[in-house]
């Protein structure tokens, strides 16, 4: 009985270790190894994703906890050349008094946020435009818009009623001008404001659209001049675009702010309390003619084409 149970001990493991020499038992082996070691990392990555996470979530409470309310305005920023005409490309610097203030500006002449560029240095305008800037510090409410607006020698344009554009760029821009004005006195949520396509739209040798086509954007916030100097204020974005082929989706958001005229020293003497009451900032107006650029993603147009 022992010898036939020795001889039973001695062929199963000689039985296991031929199959640990066989080639597919290796492979098996291997393959649950390397799912066994895929699944440690994965574990791994996970834990690391839910620390990182958890570490995010706690530096934003902290921010959150420690960020007090704004108690001051910014100050606006100050633009280093003054409007007027000058005879080549210019360079501008910007300023700003208050301690942390971030500004950001916008040269088509709409007021600025601050999704639009951040100034990070002196630039270059080399062709007429509107700057408008803006800032905004830590604790502060966003500055007064600061402008300046520049007249400079037409420079060519590389087509004077195309806008084309290829597969391989990423957006299309659409110029409009509006084709009647529009004021934040007489402005209502929800209206459509007419506008007239300036330039041809050409993709990939296709006319999309012709010069003079109809569109519109909708307004989308008012806010009516007040007290104090507060200015009034337009917002609006594009309507899709109805062409002879399709309804053309475009993309595009601007704000037009108008003049803030806050009340000095010299002005509040001596009827402090009842010009401050009386005394409001200019309304916001769109003027016939004023120029708007949206955009067109290629990558819908490429897609529908395919």
């Amino acid at each position: 009985m022992r010898t036939s149970l020795l001889l039973l001990i001695v062929l199963s493991f000689a039985s296991f270790a031929s199959a640990q020499d066989d080639p597919a038992t290796q492979a098996m082996q291997q393959t649950i190894q390397a799912n066994q070691r895929a699944m440690n990392d994965a574990m791994r990555a996970n834990q690391e994703a839910n620390e990182q996470a958890m570490r995010e979530m706690q530096a934003s409470a902290d921010t959150a906890q420690n960020n007090g309310p704004a108690v001051a305005l910014t100050a606006t920023p100050k633009i280093s050349i003054k409007s007027g005409k000058y005879p080549g490309p210019i360079t501008i610097k910007l300023s700003d008094k208050t301690r942390g203030a971030i500004m950001y500006y916008r040269t088509d002449g709409w007021t600025p946020t601050t999704r639009s560029k951040r100034y990070l240095g002196p630039f270059t305008i080399s062709q007429s435009a509107t700057l408008q800037v803006i800032a905004i510090a830590p604790y502060s409410y966003r500055s007064l818009v600061a402008t300046a607006a520049y007249t400079l020698p037409a420079t060519p344009a590389a087509s004077a009623n195309t806008q084309s554009s290829s597969a391989h760029d990423n957006v299309i821009p659409v110029h409009f001008v509006f084709a009647q004005d529009v004021t934040s006195a007489k402005a209502q949520i929800g209206d459509k404001v007419p506008l007239t396509l300036a330039i041809d739209i050409v993709f990939n040798g296709t006319t999309l659209a012709r010069k003079g086509a109809a569109a519109s954007v909708s307004i989308v916030q008012v806010d009516k001049n007040g007290p104090g100097g507060a200015p009034g204020e337009l917002h609006f974005r594009i309507d899709p675009m109805q062409t002879a082929t399709a309804l053309m989706k475009l993309h595009g958001a601007a704000s037009l702010e108008g003049q803030a005229e806050p009340p000095n020293a010299q002005a509040l003497i001596p009827v402090v309390g009842m010009f401050f009451v009386f005394h409001h900032g200019k309304d916001a107006i769109i003027k016939p003619g004023t120029p708007f650029t949206a955009y067109l993603d290629a990558s819908s147009l490429v897609a529908s084409n395919n």
